[in-house]
């Protein structure tokens, strides 16, 4: 019993201490590279630490420009995802263009070739394989793959033949098959698109209402409409899901920016959000704009692109809409400035913080030498954390010695 006490006491202790550094972490900061072009971002990374999006590469020989290519980045490598067999990526133009949108635990990457005309796409590591995916129904296979999860269900858009549908692809073992999730209008005519999918399968995205696209949850047959801030009536998007079944995204508040500082803009304000067993919550900017702070650096909208099972969610904090300004992190509903949780002296500009994983580390991209480059935050533990627990554990067992040696 003593013993069990004591082993407690010592879990307790290093609970606290994890605590503690969760309360105030501090990140070391990976420079991601490039595929030999000068600019990259970060979209996605695993729980092992892999990364996907998209980079700039050193020239394409079959144009004046350069090729942007998906790629997978393990262990300080970034290696290109293979153009869709068998178009050479230097001589067709549907393979110009890629960016890598997510990253399975297994490593699979799913993403999109040519932005023109978009095809989906699904990358294997094990056999080296790039795969186009079929779209919905219609005579080309444009479509869009945004998510997919650890059982390879892989979500995004595609056509029905009509308008753009928010799609499911399953490997049947002979191909991947796409689904239709439907829309919250409950019609074959309205639009939707999925952005995330969990582990048990939930997909989160948008779909049309037939007035307006609002943040729309699929599960199993559900659909269900997460309305939006505001009134409930605005355009909103959820573009995260967690294992919880917490949804993230960005809504319209129905609030201009005028209204909001007193001028006359019509620009509408935009604002991260969470989304929890019916109730949605604002999520304010980092350095949020009120008429007692309303300097040149405060931030009118706010953008939540995920959120991981401990509940931290990431984005970023802008001024202008639709311009990344400030990765952002909240935590208990508060918003944190990343660059504030740097190194002294990084150099980094960190822009916009696109994912996060449930062992903490966020990908997104920031600037760096004045180039555009995706980053890897690793949280560390500060020295306090570290004194927390080597001084608490040898207390803890002077303590259980002393008690062995009276029982004895």
């Amino acid at each position: 019993m003593r013993y069990s006490l004591f082993k407690a006491f010592c879990l307790t202790m290093l609970l606290a201490a994890t605590q503690v550094r969760v309360q105030a972490a501090i990140y070391s900061i990976t420079d991601l590279g490039t595929l030999g072009g000068t600019t990259s971002s970060a979209l996605d990374v695993n729980n092992n630490r892999q990364v996907t999006g998209n980079s700039l590469v050193t020239s394409d020989p079959g144009s004046s420009g350069s090729l942007l290519r998906g790629y997978s980045w393990t262990n300080g490598t970034m290696t290109a995802v293979p153009a869709l067999a068998p178009l050479p990526a230097e001589v067709s133009p549907f393979n110009r263009f890629a960016r890598g949108f997510a990253i399975n635990d297994a490593g699979y990457v799913v993403g999109e070739f040519n932005n023109n005309s978009s095809r989906a796409f699904v990358f294997n590591p094990n056999t080296g394989v790039t795969t186009g995916l079929t779209r919905l129904s219609g005579g080309s296979d444009n479509g869009v793959a945004h998510d997919i999860n650890n059982a390879g269900t892989i979500v995004g858009i595609s056509s029905n033949g009509t308008v753009s549908r928010a799609t499911r692809w399953v490997d049947s073992g002979s191909g991947y098959v796409p689904s239709d999730l439907g829309t919250i209008a409950g019609n074959t005519t309205t639009s939707g698109r999925a952005w995330a999918i969990n582990q048990s399968g939930v997909v989160v995205g948008l779909s049309n209402n037939g007035t307006t696209s609002q943040a729309t949850m699929w599960n199993g047959a559900a659909v269900t409409n997460l309305t939006s801030l505001g009134d409930g009536l605005q355009f909103s998007q959820a573009l995260g899901v967690n294992n919880n079944n917490i949804a993230v995204g960005s809504s319209s508040t129905g609030q201009t920016v005028g209204q909001l500082i007193g001028t006359t803009s019509t620009t509408s304000i935009t604002r991260a959000f969470v989304w929890n067993a019916g109730v949605m919550t604002e999520l304010a900017p980092f350095n949020l704009y009120t008429p007692i702070n309303n300097g040149a650096t405060t931030n009118y909208h706010s953008v939540a692109n995920d959120i991981n099972d401990a509940g931290l969610v990431v984005g970023n904090s802008q001024r202008i809409s639709g311009s990344a300004a400030v990765a952002t992190l909240w935590q208990n509903g508060v918003a944190i400035d990343l660059n504030t949780l740097l190194p002294a002296g990084s150099g980094w500009n960190l822009l916009n913080a696109e994912s996060i994983n449930d062992a903490g580390d966020i990908v997104g991209t920031g600037t760096i030498g004045g180039f555009s480059h995706a980053f890897l935050l690793t949280a560390v533990p500060e020295p306090g954390t570290w004194a927390l627990i080597i001084f608490t554990l040898p207390a803890a067992w002077i303590v259980r010695r002393r008690r062995l040696v009276v029982a004895s």
